[in-house]
């Protein structure tokens, strides 16, 4: 397997919230910010430090609203400006996100991608060290969507680091622990790949 150069013991690992004893929805996209963050800058982003939750809390990607209105996107209008702050670069489908608008239209309107692409992308920017998370539709027609963390890949999977095992994905925990360390099977991602599949690419703006 070729993975990224993390320590698995000392990573800033985290596990999806509860609320009234159910977990947070629609929350992969915060989730997948914090552990790009927390790659590249561990000492601003962590488990103690602008953990998920204080992100929310103190409005660091934007406004968080009700989960069943994520669709909107308020919740990240802040991450172009945070990433330009932080020294890091986003690319979704090979286009840039330079400021709000343009990041809802890459959302709404992705640039399309193969399934191939994808793959071959996702394995050489992990090859390159840098973040790289995938974004598969998982229902409603192929438009509600699960991105998650790429952490590795072998001949036939990918490994991800999640913080919820979502049921509808048919992918493997496989540590006996807290951290959601998934093997997801690249026969999976092309079963359901489709015109929403998304690459994000998150670097050190000086590398992109």
């Amino acid at each position: 397997m070729k993975n990224l150069s993390i320590n698995l013991n000392t990573f800033n690992f985290i596990e999806r919230e509860s609320v009234n004893g159910k977990k947070m929805k629609n929350k992969c996209g915060r989730d997948f910010l914090y552990y790009a963050f927390t790659y590249y800058l561990p000492k601003k982003f962590n488990s103690q430090i602008n953990n998920p939750v204080l992100i929310d809390k103190n409005h660091l990607f934007g406004y968080p609203i009700h989960p069943d209105f994520s669709w909107t996107m308020i919740q990240f209008y802040k991450i172009p400006s945070l990433l330009k702050n932080l020294g890091l670069s986003l690319v979704i489908n090979d286009r840039k996100i330079r400021n709000f608008l343009n990041f809802l239209i890459l959302i709404i309107i992705p640039k399309k991608k193969t399934v191939g692409e994808a793959i071959d992308e996702i394995e050489k920017v992990i090859d390159e060290g840098n973040v790289v998370g995938i974004d598969i539709p998982v229902g409603f027609f192929g438009l509600y969507n699960h991105i998650m963390f790429v952490y590795g890949y072998d001949e036939e999977n990918l490994y991800i680091f999640d913080t919820q095992k979502i049921p509808i994905l048919e992918y493997e925990k496989i540590t006996e622990d807290y951290k959601y360390i998934m093997r997801l099977p690249k026969s999976i991602i092309k079963e359901k790949w489709g015109r929403f599949g998304r690459v994000w690419i998150v670097k050190k703006a000086s590398t992109l």
